[in-house]
């Protein structure tokens, strides 16, 4: 064992160079970073953009059949962050949100149903004169002129006389012939019920006043009750007896005038 310094480093060089391939290679090293090893790199990670449908997770991503419809909707540049949290929005277009149904405004051209009217305007009069309808002013003139009623309606207006003091009405036919005298014809079966000589004045009043009529002549039925009183009662009056109407009176009437 007495070795000089020089041989013992003769000894323990050659064995260090022998162990520095085996303790101090790169082959190990680079063995990390080839595929497969511990310290692989990884593909390129997806952009903070969404990147492409390839780029998830490092595998390409599924494909289904609404995720082009979605990203559709969800990558479109005009839809704003407000739209999508609104509770009325929906990324789809048939999906419609309800709406409330808009109140028609009146429009000032509507045209208003017209109220129920008789087919001849009525003029009430204070006095107690009431126009009614051409229908009754036929059927007193058929009633008086049975052969001339028809002809005699385009100049006759249908009248109902009444007053306070009268105590009944009386319907009347005004006739108004070209040439002629304007005469007011009263049917006289109310009057019996009423008054005889407070109603003639009454009468003799509205027909002066309110139709600006000349006569008034009272239909009787030749049957009623008390007619000959009645016509005792229209001559203190005024009142006779019509011999010679204008037009030939149904034989079952007598006619009584007075003139205003």
């Amino acid at each position: 064992m007495g070795l000089s310094l020089l041989t013992l480093l003769l000894v323990y060089l050659p064995s260090a160079t022998c162990r520095a391939p085996a303790t101090c290679t790169t082959t190990l090293l680079r063995s990390l970073v080839d595929p497969g090893g511990a310290f692989d790199i990884p593909n390129a990670k997806c952009p903070p953009d969404r990147g492409s449908s390839d780029c998830v997770t490092g595998s390409p991503a599924s494909s289904i059949s609404s995720s082009s419809s979605f990203s559709r909707y969800s990558s479109s540049p005009n839809t704003s962050n407000d739209s999508l949290t609104h509770p009325s929005y929906s990324p789809y277009p048939s999906a419609v949100p309800p709406r409330d149904i808009p109140i028609r405004a009146n429009s000032p051209y509507d045209i208003a149903t017209p109220p129920l009217t008789p087919d001849d305007d009525e003029d009430c009069y204070a006095t107690g004169i009431i126009t009614k309808h051409s229908k009754d002013a036929l059927d007193l003139l058929l009633a008086i002129f049975p052969r001339d009623g028809l002809s005699l309606l385009p100049y006759a207006k249908s009248v109902v006389v009444a007053a306070p003091n009268m105590g009944a009405s009386f319907d009347g036919v005004v006739l108004e012939l070209p040439g002629k005298t304007k005469t007011l014809y009263v049917d006289g079966k109310n009057a019996q019920a009423v008054s005889l000589r407070e109603s003639i004045v009454a009468l003799l009043d509205l027909a002066d006043e309110q139709l600006q009529c000349s006569a008034l002549v009272i239909a009787f039925n030749k049957v009623s009750h008390g007619l000959s009183e009645l016509l005792h009662s229209l001559m203190y009056v005024g009142g006779s007896v019509v011999t010679k109407p204008p037009f030939q009176v149904d034989p079952a009437y007598i006619l009584v005038g007075v003139e205003i």
